[in-house]
């Protein structure tokens, strides 16, 4: 295993663990010993590959899950999301969200994070003002609102667990992800790891209304057999019940302005009308198809889901 490899694992399991106890203290040496580098070493690498210090990652990510709670958590009380997210208080919290979204977390709820959807995925954004028609649906009731969903591609799914093997892709998500996939299918491939019930499972981590594109963090993983290691840390995937919805034909990465959307109406007005909640990270659910007579790979999503449990 390459030294740059291992590092990134190193830190990519630092950052794992970061977003799993926003509500502890996370300092620097802390995250360094979880690491097993020393704190200077830690801090250069972290900066090194994420972009940005320890501490500036931490806060960051602190506001950027309280500000993705507060647009589809709506029954959670502000404080309670502030102290969910490690703000010691409601002051603190409101201070610090409205330096960094430039508007209070009140604001934020009741709309302001519309005005933040970013320039490169914005294809096919539909204006504000249809935006707000569609907020109104969880009142009325009407399923007829959703514009880029086909129910009937709906569905509630048990997917396996799974361990799997993960490169990782830090920036916009409409170039470079394909790369990512690229090595990981080769490096399983050329091991004999690709068989018809391999899972390829694309994690999205940043919501693209909250998080720069630059900074947006997204996983690829390949699903193993448990024995198989070969030095490679393998993540688990825990599987479960999932709303999916599939597309036919798949989508490419380029076409992340209308994942977005489909995204957006699931969160927003299927959940609320379906009796379950989300538990996490949405996933993104993989092909890859050689091109003959080339070395090149089609890569295309033919499916995305929303790990989900009773509310």
């Amino acid at each position: 295993m390459s030294n740059q490899l291992s590092h990134q694992r190193s830190i990519m399991y630092v950052v794992n663990y970061i977003e799993d106890h926003l509500t502890e203290e996370l300092h620097l040496n802390r995250l360094a010993e979880i690491s097993t580098y020393s704190s200077f070493h830690f801090q250069r690498l972290f900066k090194e590959l994420i972009g940005e210090t320890p501490a500036s990652y931490v806060k960051r990510i602190r506001l950027e899950t309280a500000a993705h709670k507060l647009i589809y958590e709506p029954y959670q009380s502000i404080t309670d999301i502030g102290l969910d997210c490690g703000f010691s208080s409601l002051s603190y919290f409101t201070t610090s969200f409205k330096r960094h979204f430039q508007s209070t977390p009140k604001e934020w709820r009741t709309g302001a994070y519309l005005e933040r959807f970013p320039r490169e995925y914005n294809n096919s954004k539909k204006s504000k003002v249809f935006s707000r028609e569609l907020k109104d649906v969880k009142t009325t009731g009407a399923y007829n609102e959703f514009k880029w969903l086909d129910l009937h591609k709906v569905k509630v799914v048990d997917l396996p667990v799974a361990s799997l093997v993960n490169r990782h892709h830090i920036g916009s998500y409409t170039g470079g992800i394909p790369n990512v996939w690229g090595d990981v299918y080769r490096w399983c491939q050329s091991r004999d790891l690709i068989q018809s019930s391999t899972l390829m499972v694309g994690v999205p981590r940043s919501n693209p209304y909250i998080t720069p594109p630059e900074k947006s963090l997204y996983d690829c993983g390949i699903s193993v057999p448990d024995r198989y290691g070969e030095g490679e840390s393998l993540t688990p995937f825990r599987g479960g019940k999932h709303v999916m919805v599939t597309f036919e034909p798949p989508l490419s990465y380029e076409e992340r302005d209308t994942l977005i959307e489909c995204y957006s109406e699931l969160y927003s007005y299927w959940l609320p009308q379906s009796g379950f909640k989300y538990l996490g990270n949405p996933i993104e659910l993989v092909k890859v198809n050689t091109q003959e007579g080339t070395l090149e790979l089609d890569i295309s999503i033919h499916a995305i889901a929303l790990p989900i449990e009773p509310d």
